[in-house]
């Protein structure tokens, strides 16, 4: 008897020995991807029927299921799928659900671990973006109603009556909402365009004074909006204040913002003197400014680098291309006498002026102008990229009109339009 403390600790050091010994599990699990197809192509909001194979010589710990782009990132939402044994064939189903997803190539991730070791299969399909569709014109009256013109153009109804005057209005289509401020009125409001309901807004002004705000923009996730009392906000979509800049003796006026800057156009108080102040668009330092021969009333996106701005000096037209990287410009052509009222970008570096002669289509490359509609002050343009037709506000009738000039519509609002903006799938 008294050798079996010794015989036991013999045996479990055997063991711890035995155990030590063991070869680590270094085979990795098997992975096959039977569905879908190589290069297989998909619509967003298609669902991917994946179907697959997986084993391990020891144990399954998980499978998981996943789209991922070209730079191996998750494009949409992630499955496990249940492990039932360490050999087994499984499938899942994934909705392409991002609407905003972009055409391109993406991959079917499979990927299997066994506990240390994970083994990726991968299938290389394509998703095709969603259509970008005109949904809807969202106008803005005087009187301070917003109403809706239907994607067809051929009838509108009121959409929101407020309590307040209207100066512009924007719409977000990447994420349904629509924001407003006007002249008077001292709240910028956002509302979803879903169900009209208020999701944010702000009552920036606590001292009476004759006007509130000069202008308005939504570029992706921001808000940007400019005060007549010298400032410059941003705003995120739910309504928490990202920026404020005090702009001393400038008064901002006019607000265009791309991926890599963002660019207000600004009077000098007391001296009718305009300037150009450019912004880093994601740490908002002020880059540089200069002295705008003109009075700007549009800004327009030309690459990635420079904008072509549309205005008016001493009541004549002018269009300038200006450099933001370098901080100059130059004017490409000369413009109708007469004055600018406003422009928008059309397709490629073409682009729609409103003048108080009526409508022209510039084109910088062959450096070309043409009347397509004489006659009418258009107060606002825009441009839709889903038709591919202009949409022009004169007093209080919308139309909807072919590039080249062609009436193809016309709503009639119970109002003056003093700003109108279109709302997309996407």
């Amino acid at each position: 008897m008294r050798f079996w403390p010794r015989t036991i600790l013999i045996f479990s050091l055997f063991l711890v020995a035995l155990y030590a010994c063991r070869k680590k599990d270094e085979v990795f699990p098997k992975v096959e991807i039977l569905q879908p197809a190589e290069n297989a192509a998909f619509q967003v909001f298609d669902t991917i029927h994946v179907s697959f194979s997986v084993s391990d010589e020891t144990e399954l710990v998980s499978v998981t299921v996943q789209l991922i782009n070209s730079d191996l990132i998750p494009a949409g939402a992630q499955q496990h799928v249940a492990v039932p044994s360490s050999s087994f064939s499984g499938s899942a189903d994934l909705i392409i659900s991002d609407k905003l997803l972009p055409s391109g190539v993406y991959y079917v991730e499979v990927a299997a671990s066994d506990g240390p070791n994970e083994e990726k299969a991968f299938q290389k399909i394509t998703v095709n973006a969603l259509h970008k569709q005109r949904k809807a014109i969202y106008c803005a009256l005087a009187s301070g109603t917003i109403s809706k013109v239907d994607s067809l153009f051929q009838g509108s109804s009121p959409w929101l009556q407020l309590g307040h005057d209207l100066k512009k209005m924007v719409v977000n289509s990447l994420k349904d909402r629509l924001t407003c401020i006007g002249n008077y009125s001292t709240e910028i409001a956002s509302y979803n365009i879903g169900s009209a309901s208020q999701v944010w807004s702000d009552n920036a002004f606590f001292v009476s004074q004759v006007q509130r705000y000069t202008d308005l923009l939504a570029y992706k996730n921001d808000i940007y909006v400019g005060w007549y009392d010298q400032e410059v906000r941003s705003y995120s979509l739910s309504g928490s204040l990202g920026w404020a800049r005090q702009t001393g003796n400038y008064r901002p006026e006019l607000i265009y913002a791309d991926d890599n800057y963002l660019v207000i156009e600004m009077e000098l108080l007391g001296a009718n003197d305009h300037f150009i102040f450019v912004y880093q668009a994601t740490t908002k330092a002020l880059l540089w400014q200069m002295d705008i021969p003109m009075d700007v009333k549009s800004i327009c996106g030309f690459d990635e680098n420079e904008v072509v701005l549309f205005g008016n000096d001493n009541g004549n037209a002018k269009v300038l291309l200006y450099d933001m990287s370098n901080n100059s410009w130059w004017q490409p052509r000369q413009l109708p006498v007469g004055e600018v009222i406003t422009a928008t970008k059309m397709e490629g570096k073409t682009y729609a002026i409103s003048h108080q002669d009526g409508i022209y289509a510039y084109t910088y490359s062959p450096n070309y102008l043409n009347l397509i509609k004489s006659g009418g002050l258009y107060q606002d343009v825009s441009y839709d990229e889903d038709k591919g037709t202009l949409i022009a506000a004169t007093g209080n009738t919308l139309e909807e009109m072919s590039i080249q000039g062609q009436l193809l519509g016309t709503v009639v609002q119970p109002d003056s339009i003093v700003s109108f903006d279109i709302h997309y799938t996407r």
